[in-house]
């Protein structure tokens, strides 16, 4: 899926799409339980640190302000989602405790569990809701079983890159990538304008996963 704003910053539509599918996948989850679970994890992949970081900033303020309001829109509250980052930011000793979190299952009787747990004053894993990654390396370093949903924070520079990190999406159950487009960026406005173009070419540089 591609999305576009013309006229509005690329931080402001990322708000919104985020904002969206946080709350459209907690309805799911409310609707038909774990069976949402690979769609309750969004990651979100960036081009470069400063966008990481300067969005990293509007989710843990905007995102999770808006998120308490979505009913109003007939979607569903979703409580303050738990946030990582896998980047060469962080220490290599973390990573495996990331990768533990991913692992976790969104399942509504496990939840309760938690929950009690967390009331016994007990050590509980929650998963976690957002990541963010800054390259293909970080995306292949997580468990690709658990990635269903992805947001691409603007187009790639390299057609091999935006491949490599969107193809770890949906392997196990159906997935969805959604690149949100900077329409101040003539890289992302030619992609828009000749998208049969940009398609064939993703097609022909395809390569199966085996």
């Amino acid at each position: 899926m591609g999305i576009c704003g013309s006229g509005r910053r690329l931080k402001a539509a990322l708000i919104r799409v985020y904002v969206t599918f946080l709350a459209a996948s907690q309805q799911l989850y409310d609707k038909y339980g774990t069976q949402a679970d690979p769609w309750m994890t969004l990651v979100g992949y960036f081009n470069a640190m400063q966008e990481l970081g300067g969005m990293r900033r509007l989710v843990d303020d905007d995102v999770r302000t808006r998120l308490q309001e979505t009913d109003r829109r007939g979607l569903a509250k979703r409580r303050t989602p738990k946030l990582e980052e896998l980047t060469s930011r962080r220490a290599s000793t973390d990573i495996p405790q990331v990768l533990e979190l991913l692992e976790a299952v969104f399942d509504p009787v496990l939840e309760a569990k938690r929950q009690a747990e967390r009331k016994a004053g007990q050590k509980t894993t929650s998963r976690i809701h957002r990541r963010f990654a800054r390259n293909q390396h970080a995306v292949r370093r997580c468990g690709c079983e658990t990635v269903g949903l992805m947001v691409v924070g603007g187009q790639p520079k390299a057609t091999a890159e935006y491949i490599q990190a969107t193809s770890r999406v949906g392997r196990s159950r159906p997935g969805l990538v959604c690149t949100v487009l900077n329409w101040a960026r003539p890289r992302d406005l030619s992609t828009t304008k000749d998208s049969n173009i940009t398609m064939q070419r993703f097609i022909n540089t395809w390569k199966p996963s085996r």
